[in-house]
């Protein structure tokens, strides 16, 4: 294992160079932010549900109020990114959310009305989701085409190593006082907000900015192969959330795992991305992006298989390991993917509608698998059949994108350099 990680290192430092240092300043802000969230979101149901009393159901409709909320401002993030700059509203954002927090310990501490709880956690999830597309666009910016797919899974693996740290931090801070827990979270993002102010630079010239609005939005939705991507990208994070809630209650309920070896299963999720992900980046150089969006897609639908036949931990545990490695081919092909068909005036304003179709995908996932699961709780083949099949056909969906596209656009590094 120290072996593994010693070289994981290694190919990180090799790539010190050859990087524009504000890939790495965004990495580390993904670290940063995931922690500062991670710290409280396992944190917040309980919170509600213990201290303030709030039925599950209300807690329920607030995240998916938060939820939609927050798909819609990842339009905005990356619409204004594209306007005004990307350096401004990653700073906007990065604010906003460090003042959402630094309202929610105050609300906590004083003992405010539940909706003013709510307004504050909803702010920090629309504040968050606006920050994405931005970030995303300035990597666009400053990455060559080809080096997209490794940029991008840099950054995921920031992204995790936040969150590895970040619920084992909030179990400690939690048990001190949740007012305590959310004012460190908004300290972080506080950190964010300086990182970006005096590291990160401007990206998008003034000649180079585009006018945002309803005109802007409704033209993209023109570009047909995008929105079937788009749509394609809805079901398969519709089912890659599945394991947040469908699975946790299946695993807990049906194959009688403990809530310990839930959490095990998550920390995995995360150890196996952190560990894996520089593989990955090889094994998709070597392959059209399409080819690894399908490929991602068709990893997922077997896990549920899996699942399905699942009656031990064990099997479990190997459920996830294929379906974190679809992720690890899904998510930053899809990234890279949609900043190749953007126009470069217009990266911020695609980046951010895909962020809503992947934010509607997370919302709607639990809730078809909420019913599928008071249905079919019993009836496994049934429940994880049709979560399967979604998978699997979006996948033959994806492999069919590359009909609609140049192959410039669905090309990686390996293919280009033996031209």
């Amino acid at each position: 294992m120290i072996r593994h990680i010693n070289r994981k290192w290694y190919q990180i430092s090799s790539k010190w160079n050859y990087f524009d240092k504000r890939m790495w300043h965004l990495a580390a802000i993904r670290i940063i932010n995931a922690l500062g969230f991670s710290i409280v979101l396992p944190f917040i149901s309980i919170y509600l549900y213990s201290e303030k009393g709030v039925p599950m159901t209300i807690i329920g409709l607030l995240f998916l109020g938060a939820a939609i909320i927050r798909a819609v401002t990842q339009i905005l993030g990356g619409g204004f990114s594209d306007k005004l700059g990307r350096r401004k509203i990653m700073l906007f954002a990065s604010i906003g959310r460090a003042m959402s927090f630094v309202f929610l310990s105050v609300a906590i501490y004083f003992q405010f009305p539940i909706y003013w709880i709510a307004v504050f956690i909803i702010l920090s999830y629309g504040f968050g989701a606006m920050f994405m597309p931005a970030a995303d666009a300035l990597i666009s910016d400053i990455v060559h085409p080809e080096d997209r797919i490794e940029a991008y899974s840099f950054q995921r693996i920031g992204l995790n190593l936040g969150w590895a740290i970040g619920p084992a931090m909030g179990g400690y801070l939690a048990s001190l006082s949740y007012y305590i827990l959310f004012l460190i979270s908004a300290f972080l993002f506080f950190i964010v907000a300086v990182i970006v102010y005096f590291l990160i630079q401007e990206t998008n010239n003034e000649s180079n900015r585009s006018k945002f609005g309803y005109r802007s939005i409704l033209k993209l939705t023109k570009h047909h192969s995008f929105i079937f991507f788009g749509f394609l990208a809805f079901l398969i994070f519709s089912i890659l959330t599945q394991m947040i809630s469908t699975v946790a209650v299946y695993s807990i309920e049906v194959i009688k795992i403990t809530k310990i070896q839930l959490g095990y299963l998550y920390s995995l999720n995360g150890l196996i991305i952190i560990l894996f992900q520089f593989q990955g980046i090889r094994w998709m150089k070597k392959m059209t992006i399409t080819r690894a969006l399908s490929l991602g897609g068709m990893l997922a639908g077997i896990s549920y298989i899996l699942i399905a036949i699942s009656y031990n931990f064990i099997m479990l545990m190997a459920a996830v390991v294929i379906l974190t490695f679809g992720e690890i081919f899904f998510i930053p092909s899809g990234t890279t993917l949609t900043s190749n068909l953007a126009p470069e005036s217009q990266k911020g304003s695609y980046l951010g509608v895909y962020g809503l179709f992947q934010g509607m995908g997370r919302s709607f996932g639990p809730f078809y698998g909420g019913i599928l699961l008071d249905h079919y709780l019993r009836k496994p083949f049934i429940l994880w059949g049709v979560i399967a099949v979604i998978g699997f056909v979006a996948s033959v969906g994806l492999s069919q994108i590359r009909r609609f596209i140049s192959s410039e656009i669905n090309q990686n590094t390996d293919k280009k350099n033996r031209k």
